[in-house]
């Protein structure tokens, strides 16, 4: 859970689960900020990929399904991090990788 308040222009507000996406090397390191994927309940259709991945309630705790906002890819400030969930299953992790790498690109 991440405090991403006050919400600005097309960035997600407010305290949300965020998807962390950088190596745990760099935050071990002292790196101030961490990189992550915010979540959102309001779902989008079966062709949002690669914008979208959906993360099944009861994932981490989360009371209803998901999706990761790969599109809201932002560094966020370790001070604002509230709590750990958990780490997401194997299968989202990759789908969460191939969507980053197509919508970045890569």
């Amino acid at each position: 859970m991440v405090d991403l308040a006050p919400r600005t222009g097309t960035n997600p507000g407010r305290r949300r689960p965020c998807l962390v996406v950088q190596p745990p090397e760099f935050g071990r390191a002292g790196l101030p900020s961490t990189v992550v994927l915010p979540l959102t309940t309001r779902l989008t259709g079966a062709g949002a990929f690669p914008l979208r991945v959906r993360v099944p309630a009861g994932t981490c705790g989360l009371a209803h399904d998901s999706d990761v906002m790969v599109d809201q890819i932002m560094a966020w400030d370790n001070a604002l991090f509230r709590d750990d969930l958990g780490a997401v299953p194997e299968a989202v992790q990759d789908e969460v990788r191939r969507a980053l790498g197509e919508f970045l690109d890569l």
